[in-house]
């Protein structure tokens, strides 16, 4: 899907600034101005420009293949050194646990305050949230089911099932995550009332007050308002996933616990391990340190 997103937006950009060309007369330096002009023109970032060129590489490739042109143009051409575009402020890459409680607080009567507390503390992906309904709600075992996801599209949202094996998993809930799913529950209850006809029942826990789901974009545009509010670092919603994995990994005694977070999060234990084991620089020191209680 977002591969075919991707082309269907970079066509147009490679149309412009070589659809005039003839396939069989373009060359490494027609290519080479374009990418130029398109670092020079302010509109696209290093990313955009790659992705245009990657398409462009992807259709010449396959003219090749074709035997339309002998070889490729674009085979050999890098990317620009600079770009005009400016950068935007990066995002923070994870909050401390200041921040996070800070979050929670200015969160804590927000509709879709259970959505970002799974966010900010068990690490449920955007899609993930979104896709929640209330059969997957198990408040006498204190658990929740994942199973599906709403991911972006270009149209708004489409309906997916999770990523894979791992991703399908059954987490178990504290006490208070509990408390903010009955509190939704009693807040929608009320919203149904209020709808009327309007209701549209498909049983979700993070939906419109009329039942209807929630565009990933509407709930980044709500996270990015109360991060700004809040006057906290900028984070997005896989910021929120990552600040939750980055503090459980922090925070694990042993394997047993990393292979629980893993579970957790719906990833593998390998993949946990390479993507956060730099937030356990203490780990060595802690493995010589009983070393060394160990000699004397």
């Amino acid at each position: 899907m977002k591969a075919r997103q991707q082309y269907e937006w970079a066509i147009p950009h490679i149309e412009n600034g070589l659809g005039a060309i003839q396939l069989s007369r373009l060359d490494r330096e027609d290519v080479a101005t374009w990418i130029d002009n398109l670092a020079a023109g302010g509109k696209l970032g290093r990313r955009s420009i790659q992705i245009c060129r990657t398409v462009l590489r992807a259709a010449l490739t396959e003219a090749v293949d074709e035997g339309l042109i002998p070889r490729s143009p674009a085979a050999r051409v890098g990317l620009p050194r600079t770009v005009a575009k400016e950068v935007k402020p990066k995002d923070a890459v994870a909050w401390d646990a200041a921040d996070v409680d800070r979050f929670l607080e200015a969160t804590a009567e927000h509709r879709w305050a259970v959505a970002f507390r799974l966010g900010a503390l068990f690490g449920l992906r955007r899609s993930e949230v979104l896709a929640l309904r209330w059969d997957d709600v198990d408040v006498e075992a204190k658990s929740l089911r994942i199973d599906e996801s709403l991911v972006a599209t270009n149209e708004g949202a489409a309906w997916s099932n999770a990523k894979n094996e791992r991703s399908r998993r059954v987490i178990p809930l504290d006490d208070d995550t509990v408390r903010a799913l009955t509190r939704r529950r009693a807040e929608q209850a009320a919203e149904r009332l209020a709808a009327g006809s309007e209701w549209e029942d498909n049983d979700l826990i993070i939906a419109t007050r009329t039942g209807r789901l929630v565009l990933p974009r509407s709930y980044d545009r709500a996270l990015a308002t109360i991060v700004d509010n809040a006057g906290l670092p900028r984070l997005t919603s896989h910021g929120l996933r990552h600040t939750a994995a980055t503090h459980m990994v922090q925070g694990a005694r042993d394997v047993g616990e990393l292979r629980a977070i893993a579970d957790l999060l719906g990833h593998s234990p390998e993949m946990l391990m390479n993507t956060y084991a730099h937030v356990l620089p203490q780990s060595q020191t802690a493995v010589v340190d009983r070393i060394s209680r160990r000699n004397t």
